[in-house]
Parts: C-alpha cells; sequence; structure tokens
C-alpha cells in the first residue's frame, strides 16, 4: 500500500466512525458543516431547542445548490434538508442524553452532503 493509499483510507475510516451524516445523492456534493454545542447547557430545553435549530440550519446550508433558484432545485434542497436533519438527529439526541453526566462532551455534531 502506498502513502497516499494508507492516507485515504486512514482518511475514510476517521469519517465512518466519526458521525458524519451522508445525504442523498442530489445533496450538493461535498459540502460539510460542523454544528458546535460547547456554547450550549443541553440539560436545559433552550439548550436542546438550540442544538435543533442550529442542526436545522446546517442541513438547509449543505443542502443549497448554487446558482439554482428553479422551484425544482428548491424542492430538491427542501427534501435534502429534511433527510439531513433527520439523519443527524441520532447525534443530537447522544448530546442530550450525555448532557449532565461525566460522559458529556463539549464537542460537534457533523452534517455532511456527498
Amino acid at each position: 500500500m502506498t502513502r497516499s493509499t494508507k492516507i485515504i483510507a486512514a482518511l475514510a475510516a476517521a469519517l465512518a466512525t466519526s458521525g458524519t451524516v451522508a445525504f442523498p445523492a442530489y445533496a450538493a456534493e461535498g459540502k460539510v458543516s460542523a454544528v458546535s454545542y460547547a456554547d450550549l447547557d443541553l440539560a436545559s430545553a433552550d439548550g436542546a431547542a438550540s442544538l435543533k435549530k442550529r442542526v436545522e440550519r446546517a442541513a438547509r446550508d449543505v443542502c443549497t445548490f448554487e446558482g439554482d433558484r428553479s422551484l425544482d432545485g428548491a424542492m430538491e434542497a427542501k427534501a435534502c434538508a429534511k433527510v439531513a436533519t433527520a439523519r443527524a438527529m441520532p447525534q443530537v439526541e447522544l448530546a442530550l442524553a450525555k448532557a449532565g453526566t461525566q460522559l458529556a462532551d463539549n464537542g460537534r455534531i457533523t452534517v455532511a452532503a456527498h
């Protein structure tokens, strides 16, 4: 295995275990957004709601089609964002479940389109 192949394999393995969210084929290819929640109190209802809104906003951002202002493009972007949000929710729920415990971390949720 060459050095570049090893690097690519390591990156692929890291992405596979990092909680990266995959989206439908019509998603904006290659876009990734990291949603930080270090500043939120996830043990509170307001903190949990803020995190969910951040994930929804990030999903809209990664599913935006640059230059496509057609109705079909808007509908595909909306559908992509809905799926992206749904696929990111397990990461959100895990972060909320860990809130206030020794397992809590001040991390981020990764939202990505491929």
